[in-house]
């Protein structure tokens, strides 16, 4: 089954982009408490404040998309705003899960006409 990005949802789009071609694996995803200011003392205390959920991350590669996938992501980066919009990303094993963009669009041509770079998600 192949990936897809759906704004707002997949049942009701008003802009998605189903890539022609799947992100590489292995796709990292990781899991973490990215809201906890820690800071150490001269003695070697560590102090941490936790201020926030955990949260779950996945980074999904892209090598060599032709450029009608990178202008459609593109169209996709702009409807969602970046972060701004939280849309759904229906993944190979067909499971919607609920995320926003992290990173700024970065598709470099890689050889003529065929781009590479990495989308970063936050599952809500």
């Amino acid at each position: 089954m192949s990936i897809g990005f759906y704004f707002p949802t997949q049942a009701a789009p008003t802009a998605q982009w189903v890539p022609g071609k799947p992100p590489m694996l292995p796709a990292p995803q990781t899991t973490d408490y990215p809201e906890q200011l820690a800071g150490e003392t001269a003695g070697g205390t560590l102090y941490v404040q936790d201020k926030g959920p955990q949260r779950e991350r996945l980074e999904l590669p892209f090598e060599r998309i032709p450029q009608s996938d990178r202008d459609a992501a593109l169209v996709f980066f702009d409807a969602v705003k970046k972060s701004l919009n939280p849309f759904e990303y229906q993944d190979a094993a067909g499971a919607l899960h609920t995320v926003r963009w992290m990173n700024g669009f970065e598709f470099q041509e890689t050889v003529p006409g065929r781009y590479s770079g990495a989308i970063q998600l936050r599952k809500e």
